[in-house]
């Protein structure tokens, strides 16, 4: 029998606000990722931009984590957490890192061998995965105005290729890399979600950029790309996208995490390439077809229903700790 995810009106008024606020911000912040990788890629090639986004995120939050600690040694702050890391913790956060890493380094690879649109469909495809993860790991169900809004959600994603996908040309090797991204970032949002139920967004973000900069490394290396910005440009460019996307987009995702399933997570994604293209429209005036408008408000409208549904949040912190242990053996 699987877990229906219910939300008692006691619960559902405490978290949809503030939580769903910041997702939504989150998204958007995320949404400048593409605009940033533009702009650096007159001097880097789009995995070195990303190498540096995560070595700029692991000082970041290696200096607000050092701050804190030496608040609570000199001060004596309660309200500092001191995380025991077991076993289970270690892989998991492993596993975040590794995996977010691999996301990001197959779909900028697969834009190379590929189209922009039928990348971007297929790396969309997350969410399917997010909830077969779901489904299969953790046992979860979903109701169907829940189902309904995240096949309403992914048509209006697709939708926004669509002009784009007649003309498009595929390679078979770029395609299966956008969709192994897919996975990866679906399992990324399915660990995320098991370590929120301990850690603090903070924590996590330092393992995951610490991680992914350790997995980046050779990988930049046997490339042979340049590694860091030679200009202030440059280094302007890597330094936003780091703070914008990964401090506070990513930060605002991981927090959500704690009260919304990955699925929902995964879906709100979905707006990722939506903002990305109004953004191109504003900064370089780059024209929105009419698919674009539609799916934007297709996606929405899915957003609508899966937020607005009951399965939308955890029922239980009980249900999630306990898939802890689930994930782990299964590994």
């Amino acid at each position: 029998m699987t877990n229906q995810l219910k939300l008692s009106e006691q619960q559902w008024f405490k978290t949809p606000a503030i939580v769903s606020t910041a997702l939504f911000l989150g998204v958007i912040a995320i949404s400048f990722g593409a605009i940033f990788i533009r702009w650096s890629e007159y001097e880097l090639s789009p995995i070195a931009t990303v190498f540096n986004r995560f070595w700029l995120g692991s000082v970041v939050f290696g200096l607000w984590h050092s701050g804190l600690t030496i608040r609570q040694w000199f001060w004596g702050d309660k309200s500092v957490q001191q995380e025991a890391y077991t076993r289970q913790d270690f892989l998991l956060l492993l596993g975040a890192g590794t995996f977010f890493a691999a996301s990001l380094v197959l779909v900028a690879w697969s834009l190379t061998q590929t189209s922009v649109a039928i990348s971007t469909v297929l790396h969309n495809l997350a969410p399917i995965f997010t909830s077969l993860g779901a489904w299969l790991l953790f046992s979860v169900g979903f109701n169907r105005q829940f189902l309904i809004g995240m096949v309403i959600a992914t048509g209006g994603a697709i939708a926004i290729e669509l002009d784009q996908l007649g003309g498009a040309t595929n390679n078979l090797l770029g395609d299966v890399a956008a969709i192994i991204s897919a996975v990866f970032l679906a399992a990324y949002l399915l660990v995320v979600e098991q370590l929120r139920t301990k850690f603090t967004p903070m924590t996590i973000q330092l393992w995951i950029c610490a991680i992914a900069t350790v997995v980046l490394f050779p990988i930049v290396l046997l490339s042979g790309d340049k590694f860091f910005p030679s200009t202030f440009g440059g280094w302007l460019a890597v330094i936003s996208f780091s703070l914008v996307c990964q401090v506070l987009g990513h930060g605002l995702l991981i927090y959500s995490l704690e009260k919304l399933s990955s699925v929902v997570v995964s879906l709100f994604h979905l707006l990722e390439p939506v903002f990305a293209g109004v953004f191109a429209f504003v900064i370089f005036s780059e024209k929105l077809s009419f698919s674009h408008w539609v799916g934007f408000a297709v996606v929405l409208i899915g957003l609508y229903l899966v937020v607005s549904s009951q399965a939308a949040v955890h029922s239980s912190q009980k249900r999630r700790s306990g898939s802890r242990s689930i994930f782990i053996n299964i590994c």
